[in-house]
């Protein structure tokens, strides 16, 4: 079961648009990015507590991370769809 969910999200990534996988790569380097910055927020919040704002911050830069990394998947997927139906 998981095998063949596996086989289809890598036969879908490799059926991507040029543009649409240039996009995806793109996003997500910048999801990873910002995930490592807030990494690197709450080891200071552990660290040197500093003050609480910090740990809300780096919370939700995590959070943002994580919602825009999704974001940046399903919207691949769904321009390469409509781009396929349309021409």
């Amino acid at each position: 079961m998981l095998n063949k969910l596996i086989s289809l999200i890598k036969n879908s990534l490799k059926n991507l648009d040029k543009t649409a996988l240039h996009i995806l790569k793109r996003g997500l380097y910048f999801c990873f990015i910002l995930c490592i910055i807030s990494i690197l927020i709450l080891f200071v919040f552990r660290f040197i507590t500093v003050n609480s704002l910090m740990s809300e911050i780096g919370f939700t830069l995590f959070r943002c991370s994580i919602i825009f990394s999704i974001e940046f998947i399903v919207c691949a997927f769904a321009a390469d769809k409509i781009k396929k139906q349309i021409i």
